[in-house]
C-alpha cells in the first residue's frame, strides 16, 4: 500500500516506523526496477524520494544479518544431525 494514493494513514504511518530509512523502505518494497515502470505517477513519485538500496545500507539495520544468521545455524544444525547419523549407520555396518 506504501506505493498507493490512496493508502492508509496507520498502515504508512506503521511502516515508516518499522523500516526508518529511505534505504531500507525501498528495499523493504522489493522494487527491482526502474522508477519509471511503476504503474501510477504516484508510485513513480514514492520510488524517487527513495534511494536505491546497498547492500550495505540494509545490511546495517540488522534485519538481514539476523535472518542469515538464523538460516546458517539451521543449516549447521541439519549438517550435524545428517553426519551424526551417518556415522552411526558406518559403525552399525562395521559391528
Amino acid at each position: 500500500m506504501y506505493l498507493e494514493r490512496d493508502r492508509d494513514a496507520a498502515e504508512t504511518a506503521a511502516f515508516e516506523a518499522r523500516y526508518r530509512t529511505s534505504a531500507e523502505r525501498r528495499a523493504a518494497l522489493g522494487w527491482d526496477g526502474p522508477d519509471s515502470l511503476a504503474p501510477t505517477d504516484f508510485a513513480r513519485e514514492q520510488l524517487a524520494a527513495l534511494p536505491p538500496a546497498s547492500s550495505e545500507s540494509v545490511e546495517s539495520s540488522g534485519h538481514v544479518d539476523a535472518k542469515g544468521s538464523l538460516a546458517a545455524g539451521g543449516c549447521l544444525v541439519l549438517a550435524l544431525a545428517f553426519l551424526a547419523i551417518w556415522v552411526i549407520g558406518v559403525i552399525a555396518l562395521f559391528r
